[in-house]
């Protein structure tokens, strides 16, 4: 699935929510949503992992997420220093891409972004508004002159100062193997950068301290690369394929009814196993982990 698409298919998700209630303290629960839960669940349906403020962050977190690229302003110290227009909304009218604003002049945040929209087609957003109009369409238009920032899902853009997520996770890892001694926490600091820089000027490359293909390629990333294993250096392998036998199926962050729904699966679609040989699986935050059996055991087994 391309990028486009892949947003398209959030967009198409969200607004499938319209008409849904509006709730920051049950922005979790299946079809109650505040704003940033609406954009975060909507990727999320759709195979998105979300990993700075957690499976399903808040909007001042989301702009930083690096599997979206920052179309305004120019870098993210900027957020918040200035509130764009029309001029930057019309800079991002392509379908999923995101609207981060200020709708409350006496926020104490220091990125200024109290509310996120996302855009379902050049001339509507879909958002969750608040109580009074739960999720809902309006005019793309509509929060003219309160705009923070502006992204877009692109999963293969350069990483920056800014960035936060698993790409930039696994960027550290990757500069980490080649010398370099950085906190493998996901955040694109300046201690990344100059590690980045240093790595570019050491394979004679002009050193930006962004990726490009010709670095990615070196460190033997690719655009999309996911995090490694801490432990191993790879992900569990996949096991025997799982067949859907029930019509509509809800596939959920942890195994019960009171987990959030990341999307439906549907009779005889063949979803991926995961071979735990070595593993035990366990919940952390709501969401299934993996543990080696190296330096854990289960307790049913302990004597």
């Amino acid at each position: 699935m391309s990028y486009t698409s892949l947003a398209q298919s959030a967009v198409d998700w969200a607004l499938s929510k319209v008409g849904c209630a509006y709730s920051q303290a049950k922005r979790t629960q299946e079809d109650i949503f505040d704003c940033s839960s609406l954009v975060a669940r909507a990727y999320s349906a759709q195979g998105k992992r979300w990993k700075y403020g957690g499976s399903v962050p808040t909007s001042n977190k989301e702009i930083y997420d690096d599997d979206f690229e920052l179309l305004w302003p120019a870098t993210y110290a900027q957020i918040g220093k200035s509130f764009g227009g029309a001029l930057v909304i019309n800079m991002a009218k392509q379908p999923g891409d995101l609207q981060f604003l200020c709708t409350d002049s006496g926020t104490s945040r220091l990125s200024k972004i109290t509310h996120v929209t996302m855009v379902a087609t050049p001339t509507q957003i879909v958002h969750a508004r608040g109580t009074k109009y739960g999720a809902c369409t309006n005019s793309i238009s509509l929060y003219a002159g309160k705009v923070c920032g502006v992204v877009r899902y692109n999963p293969a853009c350069a990483l920056r100062l800014g960035m936060k997520g698993y790409r930039t996770l696994r960027l550290q890892q990757a500069l980490n193997l080649h010398g370099a001694d950085i906190s493998e926490d996901g955040e694109f600091g300046e201690k990344t950068q100059k590690a980045l820089k240093d790595f570019q000027t050491a394979q004679g490359h002009k050193a930006t301290g962004e990726t490009n293909l010709a670095t990615l390629n070196v460190l033997g990333l690719n655009a999309e690369a996911k995090p490694l294993s801490q432990s191993t250096g790879s992900e569990p392998s996949s096991q025997n394929p799982i067949l859907v036998t029930g019509g509509s199926v809800h596939i959920r962050t942890g195994p019960g009814k009171e987990y959030d729904s990341v999307m439906i699966a549907h009779a005889g679609d063949v979803l991926h196993g995961i071979d735990a040989e070595g593993w035990n699986p366990i919940l952390l935050d709501g969401e299934v982990r993996w543990i080696s059996q190296k330096y854990s055991q289960r307790t049913d087994t302990v004597r």
